[in-house]
C-alpha cells in the first residue's frame, strides 16, 4: 500500500481517537489534523490590526468555516493595545476549531452609532501563527468567496489566485502590511485601497465605496475603471498648492483628514493607472488627461521642478490662472499682462505675482545693470525705457532719463535698441525667429538682422532685398524680378513687374513657342517678341493672353488622347462640362451626366473603386472614368460606414438590424480589414435559437467581451460567440429570468 495513504489513514484514525468523552458526557478534543497531516486544532493565533491608525477597532471575531466558507464556530476576542509598535493586536490561545480555515471579522466604529466590518480568511497549517489584518486581505477575502462559491475553486487555489490578482493592482504583499501609529512614510501601495474607497471624504463615504470596490474585485479580479476614475477625481479634488516653508515656493499636496496618515503626496502611478495616461521620465512641460469619464478630462498636469533646499520635484494640476496666462514653474522667468493686470513669474519661484513694484520688477525679471545687462543695454519696464550706464570706476545703474518719454529716430543712442526690445516683447527674440524674418510692428516694418529687429521700408518688407540668391518676389498678386530679368527691364537693384511664368521659372525659347501657361487668374503664351539682342538673337517672351484667346480646357494643356487612361475623361470649367472623345475635347450636355457628375465629382484614375453617396444612392468610380450605380443591398455597408463609422475606427460593435435587407449587420474582418457585413445567427446542438423571437430583436445588445455578444429580450439574456473574423455567430447560452 502507498505509504502516503497509510499515513493519512492513521492520521484520520488518530484524529477520531483523540476525540474522547468526559465523565460528564461532553466531547473533549485533544487534536485535529487536516488532510495533509498538519495539526490545526487546538489553534493559537496572534495578529495585528493594520488598518489606518485613525480607524478605531471595536472587536475581533474568529469563525471556523467549512469548505464552502460557511461559519461553524465563533470566538470573540478582546483587542490588546500593548503592541510594541503601538498597534492594536489580538491573541487566540489554544482554542478548538472544527476546520482549518478561519474567517476573521474586524469591527470598527463608524460614526457615533454605526459600525463597519472587514473580513479576511486564514488557513491554519502549523504550530505557530501570526497574521496581519488589513484592507488588502479583506478585498482578497471577497474574491476568495466568489471563486469558491461561484467557480468551485478550493480554498488554497482561490486564495493564491486572489493574492496574485490583488498584487497586479497594488503591487504589495498583502499578507504582511503594517503601520505604525502616525507614520507618514508608509508605502503608497499600502495606502492605495483607501484612496480607491474615498476614505479622505468621510467614514460613510469610505465604507460605501469600500463595498463597491470589494464587489468589483470579487466578481472580476480587478477594480472597474469607472470606480478608479471616480476615486481619482475625488482624491485629485483634495489637492491644493500649499506653503512649502520656502518663500516664493508652493508645494502640491492633498489636504484632507488623511493627510496626517501619509495620504498627501501626488502619486503619478496612481493617476496614470486611473486615467490611463503615462507620466514620462523625461519630463515635458505638461501631459493631458484624456479620460472622457473624468471630470478633469482635458486638464493638464505640469511638472514643477526645483532642485534646492530639499524641495521635491513634482507633478501638479495646472491651475485656472495658468490656463489663462500660462504656467509659472521654477527656472522660468516671464511677464504677462492679463485683464489689465501684470503678472510676474520669477526664475526662483513658481507663483504668479500680481502687480509688483517697479523696483521688484527690475530685480525680479530684468536683474541687475552691470551684471546680467552690460553698459548701454536698454530695457522697458511698464513701457518706460531704462538705460544701463556704467562709469569708469565700474559702478553701474539704470538711468531713467527716458522713462515715460516717446523715443524717436532722433534719439540715435537708444532708438534702435528700444525698437528691438519693443518688437521682441511682441514678436519674440530676433534670434528665435531666424535671420531675415520680416514682421509688422506698431505700423512699422521690421526685419531680423544681426540678432536685432531693425526698421525697413515696405518694399523690402514685401519683397526682401534683391541679392544673387533672391531675384524674384510677389506682392498683392503682382510678380517682381531683378538682376536676371533684363529682357523685362529689370536692373541689379531695381525690382520690376514680370509675367507669372517668368516668376515660375518657366522657359520661353523657340522650343516653347505657343506653349500655354496658366496663372491663378490669367493665361500666358510664349511667342517671338519681335525684338533682338545685340548679338542678333531673337528675344522670346511670355505674353498675357486676352479672355477671348483663353479657351478651356485646351488652354490648360489638359491631355486628351484615345488611350483608355484619358479617353472619356471629363473636365469642368466655369460650370461647363467637357469630355475627351477620340483624342479631342468636346462639350458634354447635361442630359448625359450621371448624378455624381452633376454634383461636380468626376471619375478619374486616382478615384477608381472609390464609393460615394448621392441623393441616398451609392456610386462606384469604374475603370472607364464612369460612375456606376451600386445595387441597394450592396450599399448597406457604405450606409453604415457613413452613418456610424468605419469599422477600423470602432470597437465592441454589436448587432444592428437593417430593414432594407431584413438582416443583422456588424463589423467583420475580411480580406485583412474590418468592414460592415451581414451576420448570421445559428444555434448549436445543445442550444437552439428560439422560433418565437423575431430576428430583428437580437439587435441592440452589447459585447460583454471581445468575443461575446449578449442581448436581453423580455428578460431573457441570449449570449453568442461573436468572433470578429466571421459572419456567423453561434448561440452559446440562454439565461432566463428568475421566477
Amino acid at each position: 500500500m502507498n505509504m502516503r495513504k497509510v499515513v493519512k489513514s492513521v492520521l484520520l484514525f488518530v484524529s477520531l481517537w483523540l476525540a474522547a468523552c468526559s465523565d460528564s458526557g461532553e466531547e473533549v478534543v485533544f487534536a485535529r489534523f487536516d488532510k495533509n497531516g498538519y495539526q490545526f486544532s487546538p489553534a493559537s493565533l496572534q495578529g495585528t490590526i493594520d488598518y489606518l491608525p485613525t480607524m478605531e477597532p471595536l472587536s475581533v471575531r474568529i469563525m471556523s468555516v467549512d469548505k464552502d466558507l460557511n461559519p461553524v464556530d465563533t470566538i470573540d476576542l478582546p483587542i490588546d493595545s500593548s503592541d510594541r509598535w503601538d498597534r492594536k493586536a489580538f491573541d487566540l490561545t489554544s482554542q478548538d476549531v472544527r476546520y482549518p480555515v478561519l474567517k476573521i471579522v474586524t469591527t470598527f466604529k463608524d460614526g457615533e452609532k454605526s459600525k463597519k466590518e472587514f473580513s479576511q480568511y486564514y488557513r491554519l497549517n502549523g504550530s505557530h501563527y501570526s497574521i496581519s489584518l488589513n484592507i488588502h486581505m479583506s478585498l482578497v477575502a471577497a474574491r476568495v468567496e466568489y471563486l469558491v462559491r461561484e467557480e468551485n475553486f478550493d480554498f488554497s487555489a482561490a486564495n493564491d489566485s486572489a493574492l496574485n490578482e490583488l498584487n497586479e493592482i497594488f503591487k504589495v504583499y498583502a499578507k504582511t502590511i503594517g503601520y505604525s501609529s502616525g507614520n507618514n512614510n508608509v508605502d503608497f501601495e499600502n495606502l492605495m485601497p483607501y484612496i480607491f474607497c474615498k476614505h479622505e471624504v468621510s467614514d460613510s463615504a469610505f465604507y460605501e465605496n469600500y463595498k463597491k470596490v470589494r464587489e468589483s474585485f470579487a466578481k472580476n479580479g480587478f477594480v472597474e475603471s469607472a470606480i478608479m476614475v471616480d476615486a481619482a477625481d475625488t482624491w485629485l479634488s483634495t489637492f491644493k498648492r500649499v506653503e512649502s516653508g520656502v518663500k516664493g515656493k508652493l508645494s502640491y499636496a492633498s489636504v484632507s483628514r488623511d493627510t496626517a496618515v501619509g495620504i498627501k503626496a501626488f502619486e503619478p502611478g496612481f493617476f496614470g493607472l486611473a486615467y490611463g495616461m503615462h507620466f514620462p521620465t523625461q519630463y515635458p512641460d505638461s501631459v493631458q488627461i484624456k479620460c472622457k469619464s473624468s471630470a478633469y478630462d482635458g486638464k493638464y498636469f505640469i511638472y514643477d521642478t526645483y532642485d534646492n533646499g530639499g524641495f521635491d520635484s513634482h507633478w501638479r494640476l495646472k491651475d485656472s490662472l495658468e490656463d489663462s496666462i500660462g504656467i509659472c514653474i521654477f527656472e522660468t522667468r516671464s511677464i504677462v499682462m492679463y485683464k489689465g493686470d501684470e503678472y510676474l513669474c520669477r526664475e526662483e519661484s513658481n507663483i504668479w505675482e500680481k502687480n509688483v513694484s517697479q523696483k521688484e520688477l527690475l530685480s525680479g525679471y530684468y536683474q541687475d545693470c552691470g551684471t546680467y545687462y552690460e553698459d548701454g543695454s536698454v530695457i522697458f519696464v511698464r513701457d518706460s525705457l531704462y538705460l544701463c550706464e556704467c562709469e569708469k570706476s565700474g559702478s553701474c545703474a539704470w538711468n531713467d532719463k527716458y522713462a515715460g518719454k516717446e523715443i524717436t529716430e532722433k534719439d540715435t543712442l537708444v532708438y534702435a535698441k528700444a525698437l528691438d526690445i519693443k518688437a521682441s516683447r511682441k514678436l519674440g527674440q530676433c534670434y528665435s525667429s531666424g535671420y531675415g524674418d520680416r514682421k509688422i510692428f506698431d505700423s512699422l516694418y521690421v526685419q531680423c538682422i544681426g540678432r536685432s529687429w531693425t526698421k525697413i521700408d515696405s518694399l523690402t518688407y514685401y519683397l526682401n532685398r534683391c541679392t544673387k540668391d533672391r531675384v524674384t518676389g510677389k506682392h498683392l498678386g503682382v510678380y517682381y524680378g531683378c538682376r536676371d530679368f533684363a529682357d523685362y527691364s529689370a536692373g541689379d537693384t531695381v525690382w520690376t513687374e514680370i509675367p507669372a511664368p517668368v516668376y515660375a521659372n518657366e522657359p520661353c525659347t523657340e522650343k516653347q513657342v505657343e506653349k500655354i501657361f496658366k496663372d491663378s487668374l490669367d493665361y500666358f503664351i510664349c511667342e517671338d517678341s519681335g525684338l533682338k539682342r545685340s548679338d542678333s538673337s531673337v528675344v522670346y517672351k511670355w505674353r498675357k493672353m486676352t479672355p477671348e484667346e483663353a479657351i478651356p480646357p485646351v488652354i490648360n494643356n489638359d491631355t486628351c488622347s484615345i488611350v483608355p487612361f484619358y479617353n472619356l475623361s471629363k473636365k469642368i470649367y466655369d460650370g461647363k462640362y467637357y469630355i475627351c472623345e477620340s483624342g479631342k475635347w468636346h462639350v458634354l450636355s447635361e442630359d448625359k451626366l450621371t448624378v455624381p457628375e452633376k454634383a461636380g465629382d468626376l471619375c478619374y484614375v486616382d478615384l477608381y473603386d472609390t464609393v460615394k453617396r448621392y441623393d441616398g444612392d451609392y456610386y462606384r468610380c469604374m475603370a472607364l472614368n464612369m460612375w456606376i450605380l451600386i445595387k441597394s443591398e450592396n450599399a448597406v455597408s457604405y450606409e453604415y460606414r457613413d452613418s456610424i463609422g468605419s469599422c477600423d475606427t470602432l470597437s465592441n460593435v454589436g448587432l444592428l438590424w437593417n430593414e432594407k435587407t431584413s438582416s443583422l449587420w456588424s463589423c467583420v474582418k475580411s480580406g485583412g480589414k474590418y468592414q460592415w457585413d451581414k451576420i448570421e445567427l445559428r444555434g448549436r446542438s445543445d442550444v437552439s435559437l428560439p422560433d418565437d423571437v423575431e430576428l430583428s430583436r437580437f439587435a441592440g445588445g452589447t459585447r460583454v467581451s471581445t468575443l461575446i455578444y449578449a442581448v436581453d429580450i423580455d428578460g431573457t439574456v441570449y449570449r453568442f460567440s461573436a468572433p470578429t473574423n466571421s459572419g456567423v455567430w453561434y448561440l452559446n447560452g440562454i439565461v432566463e429570468p428568475e421566477e
